[in-house]
């Protein structure tokens, strides 16, 4: 029971990130504006749209009886944060 717990908090947080990208698309993230990163506004909108799907995933898998499903959500949540991270790291070498 504690787990849904858990992982209910988790998409409350991963649905926040993806509303906060998505509004926040034409403008900055933390450090990153759209002014140093040419596709910064596609970045943003793809990786809220993926966020925003691996929420409804999370909250599907959450209700189910095997709670190692939840697995799942974290592992393409945290693959998703890590490309786009890496999306926007890169250089223009």
């Amino acid at each position: 029971m504690a787990i849904k717990v858990v992982i209910t908090i988790y998409l409350a947080i991963l649905l926040l990130t993806a509303f906060y990208l998505w509004h926040n698309r034409h403008s900055h993230f933390l450090i990153y504006d759209s002014k140093n990163i040419s596709n910064f506004s596609s970045i943003m909108s793809w990786t809220a749209i993926i966020l925003g799907l691996e929420t409804l995933l999370g909250l599907v898998l959450v209700f189910q009886a095997n709670k190692y499903l939840n697995l799942i959500t974290l592992a393409l949540s945290s693959i998703t944060i890590l490309i786009f991270s890496l999306l926007l790291n890169q250089k223009g070498d």
